[in-house]
């Protein structure tokens, strides 16, 4: 029996193809039994059952009715929903299977235990062989890409895994002899490998929009001229930093921004408000870093097809685009505000000092003695009277990330879309968001 669910769960994932299932009735009954310590009554298939109901099961995702598609239905656990593919539905399947199997015969607990992890562990190494490793192309499925929605609904499918991962153990735990409960510290092995997978596939994300800025973008720095575009356009003259001012930004920039806008336009429909709060978080990491120091790169290239402004119009020039698109991403739906320090780079690049409030006038000699001499009650103020100023400030962070903004990118230049982004090897190595992922922003 374990044998055939090992050759079933091969074959499912190599006819994957990354895209959500819906989940049935019968199966999330089953499911919210796990989760509620009552695993033995789960409802026994068998493998050729289980496997005779994938085809209506992997209909392609959609969030609407359009097209005359029922909405997907999301796996529940203890209140979160997941979007799941069918190999993840057959591998839980299989594991609550297998705990009922122990349930009932309890003699055969610890050899259930062994069976589990195979399992997991199976479903774990292939996926990340065909997702992060691309192997997909090349399988049964035949996949033209490997795009961030693919990346997204396995970082779904392992959090599901994770969330039903703690109500196995207990349930095997129940089943074993003391003496036998350190069999279970393979599931947490196991729990740590999936967190690494989940990591993996988030410094994925990051590095497809890199991919896209360093190779596609970077090169349209060349012959932009932030002088002449001061001059060029009336509106962008000006004699301070205006933060909340309307600006074109240069070719470069703009598609950053389309970019990443259309990168979360994807992944607002796929992944949690946590998970997509920490992905957006690593890509301005990325952003504020990677963006200034591609302008200084391109200054002192050998080919000079890009130098710095020299003019007081161009410096303002460039600091209000660099503004507009920190405001711009910022500004997208449920995503954590960043605290761009790019502008902030870029000013001490060309040499730009902020003007700060002028300084108070000085004192007369005799003024200020005779100040110094008087006593707070000669000046108007009670003894014991003083007063302490108490400043409030709202957070409406959470009130902007909140609102509706548009999903369309209302720009003419053409840019690469992130879903169409391959991926050719798996990203074992360094990616462009590894060096900021641990760092978050302060307000969260």
């Amino acid at each position: 029996k374990h044998e055939s669910n090992m050759s079933a769960l091969v074959a499912a994932l190599d006819s994957e193809r990354w895209v959500q299932c819906s989940v049935s009735a019968e199966r999330q009954a089953a499911l919210t039994r796990l989760s509620s310590g009552r695993a033995a009554f789960s409802s026994r298939k068998t493998t050729s059952e289980a496997i005779s109901s994938a085809t209506p099961a992997t209909a392609p995702s959609t969030t609407g009715n359009a097209g005359g598609r029922e909405k997907m239905t999301d796996a529940e656990v203890e209140g979160t929903r997941y979007k799941v593919v069918w190999s993840c539905l057959l591998l839980l399947e299989m594991v609550m299977d297998d705990v009922a199997c122990a349930a009932h015969f309890q003699t055969l607990a610890t050899n259930v235990v062994s069976k589990v992890a195979e399992l997991l562990r199976l479903f774990n190494a292939r996926a990340t062989q065909l997702v992060l490793g691309a192997g997909a192309i090349h399988s049964a499925a035949r996949l033209k890409s490997i795009n961030a929605k693919h990346l997204a609904i396995v970082t779904q499918c392992i959090a599901l895994v994770l969330a039903i991962l703690p109500h196995v153990r207990a349930a095997l735990m129940a089943q074993l002899p003391t003496k036998q409960h350190a069999l279970l510290y393979d599931l947490d092995k196991i729990k740590a490998d999936y967190k690494e997978h989940s990591e993996k596939i988030l410094s994925k994300l990051v590095s497809i929009i890199g991919g896209i800025v360093e190779h596609s973008l970077a090169p349209r720095i060349a012959n932009t001229d932030f002088d002449a575009r001061a001059r060029n356009d009336s509106k962008a003259v000006s004699k301070s930093f205006d933060a909340d001012a309307e600006v074109e930004c240069c070719n470069f920039l703009d598609n950053v921004v389309t970019n990443t806008r259309k990168m979360h336009q994807v992944l607002l429909v796929m992944l949690p408000a946590e998970l997509l709060r920490d992905v957006f978080s690593r890509i301005f990491a990325y952003l504020d870093h990677k963006v200034p120091s591609l302008f200084k790169s391109a200054a002192i290239a050998e080919q000079k097809s890009f130098s710095m402004p020299v003019a007081d119009d161009g410096k303002l020039q460039m600091i209000n685009e660099m503004n507009y698109m920190a405001r711009t991403l910022n500004g997208l739906p449920g995503v954590q505000p960043w605290n761009f320090t790019a502008t902030k780079i870029l000013e001490q690049e060309l040499d730009i000092v902020r003007e700060e409030d002028p300084p108070p006038l000085p004192v007369a000699p005799e003024v200020e003695e005779e100040l110094g001499e008087a006593t707070e009650s000669e000046r108007g103020i009670p003894e014991g009277d003083k007063q302490t100023e108490t400043i409030e400030i709202s957070n409406n962070d959470e009130e902007d990330g909140q609102k509706e903004g548009s999903t369309s990118c209302s720009t003419s230049v053409d840019f690469v879309p992130v879903e169409d982004a391959k991926i050719e090897e798996c990203a074992d190595g360094d990616s462009p968001g590894n060096e900021h992922a641990a760092q978050k922003a302060s307000s969260e």
